[in-house]
C-alpha cells in the first residue's frame, strides 16, 4: 500500500491525542471519531489491516482490491485512501446505529457515513455509496 502524505500533520496528530484522550475518559466503545482517526493513522503509517480494520468484514475485500487495482494502474484518484482519509474529523452527527463525520484536508471536503457493527462503528462501502449518490442527488 503506497502511504499518503497529509498536509497538516501536526493538526491530525494533536486531533488524534485529543481524541484518544476524551476516548479513555468515555465509554468503552470506541465511537465513530476514534475509529476513522485509527484507520486513518494506520493508512498514513501504510498499516493496510489496520485501515482495513475501518471497514466492515464485508467491505474490507472490496477496499484491498481497489487499493490494489489503483496501485497497479496508477489511478490514484480511485485509491479508497485517497478517497477517505482526511486530515481532520470537524463534526460527528450520530442517530441510532449511523453516524455521519464532516472531514476535511486543506481545501478537501468529505462526508463519510459509518455504521454501528457487532465489531463497533465501520464503514460499509455500499452504505457509503448509497449516501454520497443520495447527496449528489440532492445538490
Amino acid at each position: 500500500m503506497k502511504v499518503v502524505t497529509m498536509a497538516g500533520k501536526g493538526r491530525f496528530v494533536f486531533g488524534l491525542l485529543a481524541t484518544l484522550a476524551l476516548g479513555g475518559l468515555a465509554a468503552c466503545d470506541p465511537g465513530p471519531s476514534e475509529v476513522y482517526y485509527s484507520m486513518s493513522t494506520a493508512a498514513e503509517m501504510g498499516d493496510l489491516d489496520g485501515f482495513l480494520a475501518g471497514f466492515t468484514k464485508e467491505s474490507q475485500p472490496l477496499i484491498k482490491a481497489q487499493i490494489s487495482l489503483s496501485e497497479a494502474y496508477d489511478q490514484k484518484a480511485d485509491n479508497p485512501v485517497r478517497q477517505l482519509v482526511f486530515d481532520s474529523v470537524d463534526g460527528v452527527t450520530t442517530e441510532d446505529d449511523s453516524a455521519i463525520l464532516e472531514v476535511s484536508s486543506g481545501g478537501r471536503n468529505q462526508k463519510i457515513k459509518m455504521i454501528k457493527t457487532d465489531d463497533g462503528w465501520r464503514i460499509d462501502t455500499k452504505v457509503l455509496a448509497e449516501y454520497w449518490e443520495d447527496l449528489k442527488k440532492n445538490r
